[in-house]
């Protein structure tokens, strides 16, 4: 299952802040000059954080550290997955058994046959809440309840957008800017797939994900848990509702498109009651899947495809090594 962002605390308490790899810095208060004595360090993304209590906390993107650059716009399985836990352990000490997860991403890259702002552009909602788009002038957009966020955005339109503005800031101020903006460049130009959808449920809280049995990173390795991860993420998707496109208006009947104006319009579903919302979603379901290609459920399949791709294969690789 494609982990992403992930928030650690780190259980074993005689752990030792790897200083060989990174410095880490102490906040001092500006006006008191008094430290709260937290440690701060950072490692190809990874942030580490001991507090003076002895508390450890890690938080950063295990697929960007795998790639050891600002980018997740590949794919990334389970044996590039399991390579970055060996990596995790060797590098900086962590082991994933005392890995307890805080927060989590879990997610999938896919590839559309057609330019995924297509969808962005026509998104109403997911459940009951509707899509927001958070970032101003990018085609990233999100639907935010208090266990979870849903996100979906265009992951070729962010990192061209990324490309455009390394190419307009060249002259970086040092030799290890230059060296890690090269790198960045070079991967995103060589790894970045047209068309490219990103799908991603991001976990504020635990709950869900704990009654799944995931609690400790060493968890994904159990066959059950990805299997259990997969029906999630799908399940999720199906809750997304979108106008597609491919609707053929000249089949339908007067009242059907008028109805429908009404339905491809976020504010419409804004002010619907409970029973109205579930009402009027089954008769678009009901419209979308007479008179379009149904863009939804060839979309889900190509989510299905692509984990099956990136787990089932390598879930043995990755299970022997870590049992």
């Amino acid at each position: 299952m494609p982990i992403d962002f992930v928030k650690i605390q780190y259980t074993d308490k005689d752990y030792e802040l790897p200083t060989d790899k990174t410095d880490f810095k102490i906040s001092v208060n500006n006006e008191t000059g008094e430290t709260d004595n937290k440690k701060e360090g950072e490692y190809f993304g990874m942030q580490i954080i001991k507090y003076a209590s002895g508390r450890v906390m890690v938080k950063g993107s295990i697929h960007k550290f795998f790639n050891r650059t600002d980018f997740n716009g590949n794919d990334f399985d389970m044996i590039n997955f399991s390579s970055a836990l060996q990596d995790l352990e060797t590098e900086l000490g962590f082991k994933s058994e005392y890995c307890r997860l805080e927060n989590i991403e879990i997610g999938v890259n896919i590839q559309l046959p057609f330019d995924p702002n297509i969808i962005l552009q026509n998104l109403l909602f997911h459940r009951s809440v509707e899509f927001n788009k958070t970032i101003s002038g990018s085609f990233y957009y999100q639907s935010a309840k208090t266990e979870y966020i849903i996100k979906i955005y265009n992951k070729t339109a962010q990192y061209e957008k990324k490309l455009k503005r390394i190419g307009q800031n060249p002259n970086l101020k040092n030799e290890k800017d230059q060296e890690e903006t090269s790198f960045l460049k070079a991967t995103i130009e060589k790894q970045l797939q047209p068309n490219t959808l990103r799908f991603e449920v991001k976990f504020l809280k635990m709950n869900i994900i704990n009654d799944l049995g995931l609690v400790y990173l060493s968890d994904i390795a159990k066959p059950e848990i990805s299997e259990s991860l997969k029906s999630l993420l799908l399940k999720e998707f199906q809750e997304v509702y979108f106008y597609d496109y491919t609707m053929d208006e000249t089949k339908m009947r007067v009242s059907e498109i008028n109805k429908l104006k009404d339905y491809r319009n976020p504010n419409y579903w804004v002010n619907l009651n409970k029973k109205d919302k579930y009402y009027h979603k089954n008769r678009f379901e009901k419209m979308t899947m007479k008179y379009s290609q149904n863009l939804k459920s060839k979309v889900s399949e190509l989510i299905k495809h692509k984990i099956e791709k990136l787990t089932t294969k390598n879930l043995d690789f990755f299970t022997s090594n870590f049992s």
